[in-house]
């Protein structure tokens, strides 16, 4: 039986297709990275070290009189900017290495593989990370506070203004 060129043009692939569909799968686990992180990885609390007295005058945190507004803050926890960062650079990486190291597309196909992995665990570790800033975060007294610094996997952006 004799293979005709219509036939082989209907049944064959693009050589490499494997590659390039994998290629697009890493894409595709990249932005649903980073869209995760920038959607669902936020958290804020605030708090103000005092109050008011019934005759519009300021209290402290022990509950005096002062003259002074007591200060109010808050502080907003997101995913670091480095975390974006990383994802790109593995996939940048990834693509560097097939290009250069892999000489076959079993080999190519694992290095795309073990990039989705690199990609997944940061963004697992990043979620439990920064929801562990985010959930043991305590501002109630700005005179003593203690805030658990989960860098390089998520940030804070804290802001104080007087009370009033």
């Amino acid at each position: 039986m004799t293979i005709t060129q219509d036939e082989t043009h209907v049944n064959a692939l693009l050589p490499g297709a494997a590659v390039v569909v994998g290629i697009r799968s890493l894409l595709i686990w990249a932005i649903v990275a980073v869209t995760m992180l920038a959607v669902f990885l936020r958290g804020s609390m605030g708090s103000c070290s005092g109050g008011v007295t019934g005759s519009g005058g300021f209290l402290d945190a022990e509950g005096r009189p002062t003259d002074v507004a007591p200060m109010c803050g808050s502080v907003t926890v997101s995913a670091h900017p480095l975390i974006y960062v990383a994802i790109g650079l593995v996939v940048l990486f990834s693509l560097t290495r097939i290009l250069r190291r892999a000489d076959t597309v079993e080999r190519a196909l694992s290095i795309l593989h073990n990039a989705r992995m690199v990609i997944v665990v940061l963004t697992l570790v990043t979620f439990v990370v920064g929801f562990w800033a985010i959930s043991t975060l305590r501002v109630e007294d700005w005179n003593d506070y203690s805030l658990f610094a989960p860098l390089p996997f998520a940030g804070f952006d804290i802001t104080t203004r007087p009370m009033g």
